[in-house]
């Protein structure tokens, strides 16, 4: 009979290395398809770290646009660049190795970051679109969006965010390697009562309720500038008509803000919302492991959806880049042109006769 205090000794070294083994396993998907994703999250890195720093930089530096409003568009994007700048760069790594290289407390880190960053984003929306809805919809209620309640708002979003993406660290629910085990996220897949209560509050309040608020919100503000617009067309003299024009101008300008904020958020998330739901609620293996990591590289591409949204939507910073491409142009002619008159300069010395 085999000693006891042998067996004891054996089974830890073989727990311990099924511990690391964990966090050092092949990635479930071949290199080339690997090096693909991680050249998207190049991209999205890239691309996350310009169009949101410019944001920044305009709203920053132009004090006439600092309203109320754009301070959520400040925070929208300062997030989406701590996103960029912290937690991209891991999985994108990781995919170029084929491997998830940073073990398991950096996994949680990742996890974290993308998660939060992505609750606090969808929160920053729900918040700009309530806001947008009590000043369109409710005038008598656009007196409360002030400096002050903006600022309430972004905290309650940031916390709420920070809330779903902290719970896990303490045990409602774990972070994971997720898909083909190059990225990390919260765990979907068990069946356990800790799990699947932190995955239907999650989908509740972390998906369908902010969906229905941006769905419910923009639709009554599109519906309510239709109607004022309509109702203006009606009357007759030439003032009421210009403002008819007026409205019927804002009423695209709203109507092209809802399509984008949507179809943003839908893209973006809805994806990446389905196949957790179905790994969650169905079944565990139906999603294979590329099929559950490319809806999350989608997920992180919001990154650059969010900002092109508002530089697509807001008419002042659009008018910022014409100003700096219009100063740019400006500029290089004022150079070549002196540039010019220093050469004819230079050539009339070299022609006046030595004395």
């Amino acid at each position: 009979m085999l000693n006891s205090s042998f067996l004891l000794p054996v089974s830890k070294n073989i727990m311990h290395s099924l511990i690391n083994n964990e966090w050092t396993q092949p990635a479930l998907a071949s290199c080339h398809i690997l090096k693909w994703i991680g050249g998207c999250l190049c991209f999205i890195f890239i691309f996350g770290i310009i169009l949101n720093s410019f944001i920044l930089c305009v709203l920053l530096n132009k004090k006439q646009l600092q309203s109320p409003i754009n301070l959520f568009i400040v925070a929208l994007s300062s997030v989406d660049l701590i996103h960029a700048l912290f937690g991209i760069p891991l999985p994108l790594t990781s995919n170029f190795a084929c491997q998830w290289l940073y073990g398991k407390y950096l996994c949680y880190y990742e996890g974290f970051i993308a998660y939060s960053v992505g609750m606090i984003g969808l929160y920053l929306l729900t918040a700009l679109s309530l806001n947008r809805y009590w000043i369109i919809v409710t005038p008598v209620q656009s007196k409360y969006s002030t400096f002050q309640t903006i600022y309430v708002s972004i905290f309650l979003a940031i916390v709420g965010g920070l809330f779903w993406a902290i719970v896990p660290m303490f045990g409602w629910n774990y972070y994971t390697l997720e898909g083909v085990l190059t990225s990390c996220s919260v765990r979907w897949q068990d069946r356990t009562l800790n799990v699947i209560s932190y995955n239907i509050c999650m989908f509740l309040f972390g998906y369908i309720v902010p969906l229905f608020i941006l769905i419910f919100c923009n639709t009554k503000i599109y519906l309510e500038v239709f109607n004022v617009s309509k109702r203006s067309s009606k009357w007759g003299n030439c003032l009421t008509r210009t403002r008819s024009r007026r409205k019927q101008e804002l009423e695209k300008h709203v109507a092209k803000t809802v399509i984008f904020i949507i179809v943003t958020f839908t893209i973006a998330w809805t994806p990446y919302a389905s196949v957790a739901f179905i790994s969650s609620f169905f079944s565990p293996t139906l999603i294979s492991p590329l099929g559950g990591t490319l809806p999350a590289i989608f997920a992180k591409s919001s990154i650059c959806f969010n900002p092109l949204v508002f530089i697509l939507t807001n008419s002042h910073i659009q008018s910022t880049v014409f100003q700096q491409k219009k100063k740019t142009s400006h500029t290089s002619e004022s150079t070549s042109s002196k540039n010019k008159i220093d050469q004819r300069q230079s050539l009339r010395l070299q022609l006046l006769p030595v004395s």
